[in-house]
């Protein structure tokens, strides 16, 4: 498996005046160059690379920004990234306008007008904008001679012909990825007036066979409900996982109520040191999450469900202000990126789905002919049964990527275990077969579950 991982590594501390000084005129100038080419991109429409190359519009730019071609290329690259995510954006906030234009409600457009996408640089140039460095103007090495740092770049300047050489101030776990793995590409950030190196690294991992799949539905009070599907094998209540969150809500709601009484006493300098605080534990407990799932999820492959736009639905003034206060600090999308990111380096596949609708849909007849009796328990019409909503939303999750898992050998022994909490569900008794009845019944993995995962 190709894992491809981005490394932030500090500017070295002992870097000269002179040579920081060179940072800032160069990557002002090269803010300035992708701003000049998103006026171009938008004049002329360019959709694809290859109008980028044109001569007369590197020539412009080369002109006013006096950078040297390869960067003005660079550039260029940057600013069409940037109008590609913006096109994106727009088609999908069209459709969302559309959509609440047919069913009427008027405070939903209302909002949604206000949430227009913007089109690059139509605020002007608020901060830089970092490019990626190619292997003709830039690239990262060990360094032999400096005593002080173990890695430096070096990286053109404004002046045509001349180099420059940053040292790096990299931990023994950037030294180690760098090490390891094919360094692709840099870019230089500006973070709180302090300059950062984004390598990208590229390194090979060896593929895991696995023989399951465990499908993931991410929550607030349940952080994570997963159901283990394997190939002709029957739903027991071993099958099925809690995950709590407790720590996270605990204290995301403590440093909540120290920011309100901050806020209430206007105490503005304590609420300064305070303003990144409330982030910082939640992508740390996220983090956490992720290697607690990727732990749990050994030999089988992962399929989370996403829920897309359920921070973006749910505004001020919706009637649901309790939701939003949950949602305070649940980066979904962020729990997914670090869950990949850590089966990757293992070895195991991992997959990211739209889960809509897999809560209301019964997994056994698929039917849609579903009422949600409260928020953790649905009737299905057509079966005449009670179901978890949660583990129902896994199994649909997991199921489609069944197939694929039973193509893929076993290696390891079968583990027993079980989970009490899990025997809440009502749906899926022991002893009722698997739905799918795909592939061979060899190899099955069962995973080998803590209770203290559970019981959070």
């Amino acid at each position: 498996m190709q894992v491809v991982k981005t490394v932030k590594v500090p500017v070295h501390y002992a870097t000269t005046k002179r040579k920081l000084g060179i940072l800032e005129r160069l990557t002002a100038r090269l803010t300035h160059g992708v701003a000049l080419w998103s006026k171009l991109i938008e004049a002329h429409n360019i959709r694809a690379r290859g109008r980028l190359r044109d001569r007369n519009l590197e020539r412009k730019v080369k002109d006013r920004t006096g950078l040297s071609a390869g960067l003005v290329q660079c550039c260029g690259d940057t600013a069409l990234w940037m109008w590609r995510s913006y096109r994106e954006q727009h088609e999908a906030w069209l459709r969302r306008l559309r959509t609440a234009q047919k069913q009427g409600d008027e405070r939903w457009v209302k909002k949604l007008l206000k949430r227009e996408p913007q089109k690059p640089f139509s605020n002007g140039v608020k901060r830089k904008v970092p490019i990626w460095f190619d292997y003709r103007i830039g690239r990262l090495e060990g360094a032999r001679d400096i005593k002080v740092a173990s890695y430096v770049i070096r990286m053109a300047t404004l002046k045509g012909g001349e180099w420059v050489t940053i040292p790096l101030n990299p931990a023994p776990y950037h030294i180690e990825l760098l090490e390891q793995g094919m360094i692709k590409s840099f870019q230089v950030v500006k973070k709180n007036s302090k300059y950062y190196i984004h390598v990208k690294v590229e390194y090979e991992v060896p593929d895991k066979p696995v023989t399951g799949v465990l499908g993931v539905d991410l929550g607030i009070k349940r952080s994570a409900a997963a159901v283990l599907l394997q190939p002709n094998m029957k739903l027991s209540p071993k099958s099925f996982l809690i995950i709590r969150e407790g720590e996270k809500r605990h204290r995301l709601d403590q440093l909540n109520r120290l920011i309100s009484k901050l806020q209430k006493a206007r105490k503005y300098e304590a609420l300064k040191r305070l303003r990144h605080k409330r982030g910082h534990v939640a992508e740390y407990l996220d983090r956490l999450s992720a290697k607690r799932l990727a732990d749990l999820s050994e030999g089988c492959l992962l399929a989370a469900g996403c829920p897309k736009g359920v921070k973006y639905d749910n505004f001020k003034g919706n009637g649901r202000k309790r939701l939003r206060q949950l949602l305070t600090g649940w980066g979904y999308g962020r729990i997914i990126k670090y869950v990949v990111e850590e089966r990757a380096e293992r070895g195991l596949p991992t997959e990211a789905v739209e889960e809509r609708w897999t809560s209301r849909t019964c997994w056994k007849c698929h039917s849609r002919n579903t009422e949600r009796i409260n928020q953790s328990t649905i009737w299905c019409w057509n079966c005449c049964k009670y179901f978890n909503a949660d583990y129902n939303a896994a199994i649909n999750i997991g199921l489609p990527f069944l197939a694929k898992a039973a193509g893929r050998g076993a290696e390891v022994e079968p583990a027993q275990t079980g989970d009490e909490q899990a025997r809440e569900i009502a749906a899926c008794k022991p002893g009722s077969q698997h739905p799918s009845g795909v592939g061979s019944s060899q190899g099955a993995v069962i995973l080998t579950i803590s209770r203290k995962w559970c019981t959070r």
